[in-house]
């Protein structure tokens, strides 16, 4: 056969029977046994996970997590809500111990925000029992130090709290006055932690006089909230000065001085609140915040007063705070509140001094009652870097006309206002005029925002009022409208607690 030949066909294939199938395995060559397949040589189908039902990236990601070491993972967790630490122990068998070993976050009010105290206390009880690593997170209501001094002071002084970064005692938000109990002084053991806390947040107590505080230090405090405190001033100040590297101070219902005095180098928040409870105090304090001098503050952003106090003013004094960029204008009760920048000096909303602009200044609040198109515009002269402006008022003026009336004054009058919230909207004749200033002078506007009843996101609502405003006449072709309905009960400044006083924009709302 030649080799170009077709190779014969095979023979056809046909059952052997018998002996024949026994004499053809016995010719046969001896076969190699079967290896074990190794399962990590074989690919997951697409999409397949570990179980937890991630896609395949998911997994390469939770994998290289799972490899870090335990301190890390334990820093992961304790930066974590409370439960959501917890919850951390179901993930997978290389997580579970972590969690007892892992710095503690111990928010009581995460854990269960609705129990009464007999509860929560034991709830707190039964987790520091069964969590055997270091403490570096505590808070719990200021309630507990009232009813449960004993148990408060046994949890304080265990070793396990040696290193706690931040404490903080809570108070409702709820008005506190009428309430019966005395302010007692912090648990002994609070003082014990000065030299590691971090964040510090004192409720519903009464501080000690200068002879204890005086020795008080701390370090490394970032975040420092009095509120419900009765404090003298001497008192008070001392605590601010042993704290050198403070950033952020909040005062709210507090008593026992009259005057906030700030000399810091580090401090870029302040808010304060001066509370009016007249004969409804319980505590019967006689002293309340009048007046808050910046004496020298380089560093200081924020300057908020937060809650209105009817009928008690606080005058206020910059004397140096060159990096000064939020504030709040508050003119409840026609003049009472002073704002003394030096080169602009305040009284409501009334310019009773002017020599130059404040440039600094970019975030402002306004909050009157009775609102005028005009006092605004004067104030816009006082400040001509503003670039967001927050108004809160319950009236307008009776037309805020201004088409004939401020032409001279929008010759000189540069608006560089890029965002522009008006809340109350409601639509009136007063409200658009008074929106149409801005809408038609304001050429670098980029956000304006009404903010209102539930009307406000009715669609016939919004129709009508792009129609009224003549959106299609304004002077920043970026410019973007927006009507949202309220959804907090804030006023003007979101500041819940002390952790807040880091936000950028204290009057943005982001509930």
């Amino acid at each position: 056969m030649d080799a170009t030949d077709p190779p014969p066909p095979p023979p056809p294939l046909t059952r052997k029977r018998g002996r024949e199938a026994r004499k053809s395995k016995e010719a046969a060559p001896p076969r190699e046994p079967r290896r074990a397949r190794s399962r990590s040589h074989v690919p997951p189908p697409p999409g397949a996970g570990d179980g937890r039902g991630g896609d395949g990236e998911e997994d390469v990601g939770f994998d290289l997590i799972n490899r870090l070491p335990d301190a890390v993972l334990g820093d992961i967790i304790s930066r974590l809500p409370t439960k959501d630490g917890g919850k951390t122990r179901a993930l997978s068998k290389r997580w579970r111990p972590v969690w007892r070993t892992a710095p503690l976050n111990l928010d009581a009010g995460d854990l269960a925000p609705n129990a009464n105290g007999a509860a929560l206390a034991v709830l707190v009880t039964q987790i520091l029992l069964v969590h055997a690593g270091p403490v570096r997170r505590f808070c719990i209501p200021a309630q507990q130090i009232h009813e449960r001094p004993a148990m408060v002071e046994c949890w304080l002084g265990s070793r396990r709290f040696k290193n706690l970064e931040e404490l903080e005692f809570t108070v409702p938000e709820d008005p506190f006055y009428g309430r019966s109990f005395l302010l007692l002084p912090p648990p002994p053991s609070t003082f014990r932690f000065s030299a590691t806390l971090r964040v510090a947040a004192i409720s519903q107590c009464s501080l000690p006089d200068c002879t204890a505080t005086l020795a008080l230090r701390f370090p490394q405090l970032r975040l420092l909230s009095l509120q419900e405190v009765i404090v003298s001033e001497h008192s008070l100040h001392s605590i601010i000065a042993g704290c050198p590297a403070l950033e952020g101070l909040l005062l709210k219902r507090s008593f026992g001085f009259r005057c906030l005095r700030i000399n810091s180098p580090t401090i870029r928040s302040v808010a304060f609140h001066s509370p009016c409870c007249g004969d409804h105090c319980v505590w019967k304090v006689g002293f309340h915040l009048e007046e808050v001098v910046i004496e020298d503050a380089p560093c200081l952003e924020r300057l908020i007063h937060i809650e209105r106090a009817m009928g008690l003013g606080v005058n206020v004094t910059v004397i140096a705070a060159p990096e000064l960029e939020a504030c709040v204008l508050d003119d409840l009760d026609d003049g009472y509140y002073r704002l003394d920048f030096g080169k602009v000096v305040f009284k409501g909303f009334a310019v009773i001094n002017y020599t130059t602009p404040v440039s600094s200044i970019k975030i402002l609040a306004l909050i009157r009652d009775n609102l005028r198109l005009d006092r605004v515009i004067e104030l816009m002269r006082c400040f001509q870097c503003l670039e967001k402006l927050y108004i809160t008022a319950s009236h307008y003026g009776a037309t805020n006309c201004w088409r004939r009336k401020h032409w001279r004054k929008l010759k000189s009058l540069d608006i560089c206002l890029k965002t522009l919230v008006l809340d109350n909207y409601r639509g009136l004749k007063s409200q658009i005029n008074f929106a149409t200033f801005f809408i038609r002078n304001a050429t670098k506007l980029e956000n304006m925002i009404f903010t209102g009843g539930r009307s406000n996101g009715n669609a016939y609502f919004i129709a009508r009022q792009q129609k009224l405003l003549e959106f299609e006449k304004r002077a920043s072709k970026t410019a973007h409208f927006h009507f949202t309905t309220k959804k907090c009960y804030y006023d003007w400044v979101h500041i819940k607690d002390v952790h807040d006083l880091s936000i950028a924009d204290p009057f943005e709302c982001t509930c």
